[in-house]
């Protein structure tokens, strides 16, 4: 946590929902802010216990009541935390071949994700607990008395009230991010200097923003497919394209390799389809001479089908449109 003798101030930019530009000044807070900030803890302490919500430590016994966990559950969580740390230690200790340390590192990456999952509802009931509803309240208003208008260096929303009105705004949530930074001391690079994505920069499997790329620099996927900044699979005319990375030798495949069009029907669906489907090629009768397709319905109706189509109303069909995945 900041010093609370200590003030720091910087300026952070962020976007409105309409895309403005907003800046805001953050300063860390002092000995009176956190002060002020624990009384809203202590009175949101008390209406959470008073509206009868639990207190941490029964978290666990409510947790097992509903079956939201169980012995079962506690294992997979010892056991997500025996693995994380054994990979972890094989990638800082080093001495197996490059191939399997990097095996272990994306093996890491899915770990933690597991791990997240795992724990995500019991993280989501300890936020609703009477010490996890305080602890939001004083955060939020450390927030509001610490955001601060760049010109005025007066806080940016007067009450609490006004802050939760704005919460939402793409520049406060950052502007909460960086601020949280501030005075909890949270590693801003927190994923970057993670064991797995470490090893997988310095061995540059991935760029700085930890996006996946092959010795050329090309952006790819897990199994090493280019694909461009949007995660789109690609390819290059030509291997002098490639290496050079023109734009204008670029062309969209799927999966398997095969080149891909988007393509636009009658009635305004757009569609991506293999190349070879850009056009569809006319049926053939028995002697393989091309039919063409009929316009107008046949006029010929059969007695018993005009005597059926009288009695009950026809069925309408949809006709369903499939849209090919890159």
């Amino acid at each position: 946590m900041t010093d609370k003798n200590e003030t720091k101030e910087r300026i952070v930019e962020g976007l409105d929902k309409e895309g403005n530009t907003v800046k805001t000044l953050l300063r860390s807070p002092t000995a009176q802010d956190y002060r002020d900030s624990q009384v809203q803890y202590n009175e949101t302490f008390r209406k959470a216990l008073d509206s009868g919500a639990l207190l941490r430590q029964k978290l666990t016994d409510y947790m097992e009541e509903q079956g939201l966990w169980d012995a079962d559950k506690q294992k997979d969580n010892d056991k997500f935390i025996d693995e994380i740390s054994a990979r972890e230690e094989a990638l800082k200790g080093g001495g197996i071949r490059l191939t399997e340390a990097k095996r272990i590192a994306l093996e890491l990456r899915d770990l933690r994700a597991d791990f997240r999952e795992l724990l995500s509802e019991k993280n989501a009931l300890d936020s609703n607990s009477a010490e996890g509803q305080a602890d939001n309240a004083r955060f939020s208003e450390l927030i509001r008395v610490c955001m601060l208008d760049p010109d005025t260096k007066n806080p940016r929303f007067p009450d609490q009230k006004a802050y939760d009105t704005q919460a939402d705004e793409p520049w406060v949530v950052g502007a909460a991010g960086d601020l949280a930074g501030m005075i909890y001391g949270l590693d801003p690079n927190y994923d970057k200097n993670l064991a797995e994505n470490k090893f997988l920069k310095e061995f540059k499997f991935v760029d700085e923003e930890l996006r996946f790329i092959d010795n050329d620099g090309n952006f790819v996927d897990l199994e090493g497919r280019l694909v461009n900044e949007d995660g789109r699979f690609i390819a290059y005319r030509t291997e002098k394209g490639k290496k050079d990375k023109d734009p204008e030798e670029v062309y969209f495949v799927n999966r398997e390799g095969e080149e891909v069009v988007l393509i636009t029907d009658d009635g305004g669906e757009e569609e991506w389809v293999k190349l070879s489907l850009k056009e569809r090629k006319p049926f053939l009768d028995d002697e393989d001479k091309p039919i063409e397709a009929s316009s107008e319905p046949s006029e010929e109706v059969d007695a018993s089908e005009e005597e059926a189509s009288s009695e009950s109303p026809p069925s309408k069909r949809k006709r369903k449109t499939t849209k090919t995945a890159n």
